[in-house]
């Protein structure tokens, strides 16, 4: 099992900037690195405070400089508000500049304001998106491009990199998506946002439905969870979490809307019918003590039986060296132990 760090990078509060977001973004991937992570990944948004990173492909190659062993990751392009035949050769590069430590992660998206801006007709973004997966394929398997379709065409093109596949990774997927996703061994990211286990099971199955509908025949798929978590043993640190993760739960279902609630890209906090309180966050939630959070994530792996897990850990809206403590005690005291639980469960399978 996979385990990685996640790097939404979003302005929690009206103080906080982008440089300094920047900043404590490259300190906790060093960080990362340094306590034991597999993996780091890099998000992609745009036109709000959700998130200041609109392209994951540069962080990886300011991330690749600073560290050798951790993985880096695109999480996610957003391959329909690209020029496929652009990003084929991006990609590639990124590879060359990471020593082939690159984790693809591709997503159709579904923000209708990030589509408006861009021009790009949001129903049409499955079909754009197999088509640029087919280029991708292609552009990186053979190191040319020569595609005739509806949304894309392009003439035979040498690109200049080395061919070679990137491990897939894919999010926000349904339907002919998720059965490609099947075929070829693509791991499918999902997002368990504030579910317990139990409360997450019907997201896998519905997605393993898809899974096996193209052809997969394995025990369990392979899956990627996104969970928010936060180690700290002070109180008043983790009703902070918890109030920056309602926070980032109002935010997310904000940004479903065609106009988000928002002055300039700085997103209001909208609350939403049926959000769960602060106490119940604090109960359920992996914010808290080493103990805590390894019992909460160690029930995920034994119900859910994830191959990776993707945790963020900057939604608290704390300062920089709180948040960066809670990262090095995930990394090193909560994951060896949740790599014995993993262990343990194949084990027993």
């Amino acid at each position: 099992m996979e385990l990685a760090l996640f790097n939404l990078m979003s302005l929690n509060h009206d103080q906080e900037t982008p440089a300094q977001v920047f900043a404590m973004t490259t300190a906790a991937v060093q960080l990362a690195e340094k306590t034991g992570f597999d993996a780091t990944w890099f998000a992609e948004h745009h036109f709000t405070s959700a998130s200041i990173c609109p392209s994951p492909l540069l962080m990886v190659a300011h991330c690749a400089g600073l560290t050798k062993r951790i993985r880096l990751g695109t999480g996610v392009i957003v391959l329909p508000l690209h020029n496929p035949l652009r990003a084929v050769q991006e990609i590639g590069f990124a590879q060359l500049a990471c020593g082939g430590r690159l984790n693809l992660g591709i997503a159709t998206g579904h923000q209708f304001h990030e589509f408006n801006g861009y021009g790009v007709d949001l129903a049409a973004r499955s079909e754009m998106m197999h088509e640029e997966w087919d280029i991708l394929e292609q552009g990186l398997a053979t190191g040319r491009v020569n595609h005739q379709g509806k949304h894309y065409s392009y003439p035979d093109s040498p690109i200049c990199i080395a061919p070679g596949l990137p491990p897939i990774y894919l999010a926000g997927a349904s339907g002919s998506l998720l059965e490609r996703a099947g075929r070829v061994g693509a791991t499918l990211l999902v997002s368990q946002g504030i579910r317990t286990a139990e409360m997450a099971l019907p997201l896998k199955a519905k997605a393993e439905e898809g899974y096996r509908a193209g052809g997969f025949t394995g025990r369990d798929m392979p899956l990627g969870l996104q969970r928010y978590i936060f180690v700290t043993d002070d109180p008043a640190e983790q009703r902070r979490a918890a109030e920056g993760l309602l926070k980032l739960a109002r935010t997310t279902l904000s940004l479903r809307v065609p106009v988000p609630p928002r002055d300039g890209v700085r997103m209001h906090s909208v609350p939403f019918e049926g959000e769960p309180t602060v106490e119940w966050l604090l109960e359920n939630t992996p914010i808290g003590s080493v103990e805590k959070v390894t019992r909460i994530l160690s029930h995920d792996v034994k119900v859910l039986r994830p191959s990776h897990i993707s945790m963020y850990c900057g939604f608290s809206g704390l300062p920089a060296p709180a948040v960066l403590a809670a990262i090095e005690r995930l990394g090193r005291d909560v994951l060896p132990a949740l790599r014995q639980s993993a262990e343990a469960e194949a084990l027993a399978a």
